[in-house]
């Protein structure tokens, strides 16, 4: 659901979790039932968030969020810092908006700030009588927080590998199409060989096991938001067959598809 830039999602997570990821926004996240994990790419940042906790995950920083038990449901709100400070020209936009693209991880949030980002959250979802107003509020205290927090720190990412965030915005934008790890890897201006070593550096997976779990994540979204047949949502999500689909598909879920549907009815 949206709101006046303001992308908000209540989604159910396993612990194989989600895969590797980023985003051109920021995130706030708050564990609303279970425990979860969220993990830097460099593979030794991670917290461990209970019911009511929270982490924010800077614009362009990769992450995964897996749940620590068996499954955890997650709140997850998503905004352009343009949101909080429009004139992306200012003066205030730079002071601000860059010490926050800095940030070389996730933060994790204090008790009272992850309140806060659950507020706005909520907010949002009930479309409460000038909610933007409110929710926008809500995740500026926030992040005024976190910049007090980090005030002096050092202005420099701890992982900046943009050559893999080329290659993993190629796979987001390409993903059903037929794509191999040759068109991955030149993407990124790097080897084959060079590609496979750093998405096994970085996230701990090969670039095509990537893709692989990228095309099952946008499947889910098929299944659960449209109506279209198995086969359809197979090749929409880039399978080259439906047997390859389900195969790939139960291997990570430990269901079908089908199956996978009809829960949610």
């Amino acid at each position: 659901m949206k709101g006046h830039g303001i992308t908000i999602n209540d989604r159910v997570i396993g612990e194989s979790g989600s895969s590797w990821d980023f985003s051109d926004e920021a995130e706030l996240i708050v564990a609303h039932s279970g425990s979860l994990r969220v993990i830097a790419s460099d593979g030794f940042q991670a917290f461990t968030l209970r019911e009511g906790e929270g982490v924010f995950i800077p614009p362009r920083i990769i992450s995964s969020v897996i749940a620590a038990d068996k499954s955890a449901e997650i709140h997850t709100i998503s905004f352009p810092l343009s949101l909080l400070w429009e004139d992306v020209e200012s003066i205030v936009y730079r002071k601000y908006s860059e010490p926050l693209l800095a940030l070389s991880g996730a933060v994790s949030l204090s008790p009272k700030e992850a309140d806060s980002a659950e507020k706005a959250y909520t907010a949002v979802l009930e479309k409460q009588y000038c909610y933007e107003l409110v929710a926008r509020n809500l995740i500026t205290s926030v992040l005024i927080a976190i910049l007090v927090e980090n005030e002096g720190a050092a202005h420099e990412k701890a992982f900046s590998n943009e050559r893999l965030l080329r290659m993993m915005t190629f796979i987001k934008e390409h993903y059903s199409e037929n794509i191999t790890l040759r068109d991955i890897a030149f993407s990124g201006n790097v080897s084959e060989r060079e590609c496979l070593r750093t998405f096994r550096k970085s996230l701990d997976t090969s670039p095509v096991q990537y893709l692989i779990s990228y095309r099952l994540a946008e499947s889910v979204k098929l299944l659960e938001n449209s109506e279209l047949q198995i086969a359809e949502v197979s090749y929409r999500a880039g399978f080259d067959s439906p047997s390859h689909f389900s195969r790939s598909f139960r291997a990570s879920y430990g269901i079908s598809p089908s199956q996978w549907r009809r829960r949610l009815l």
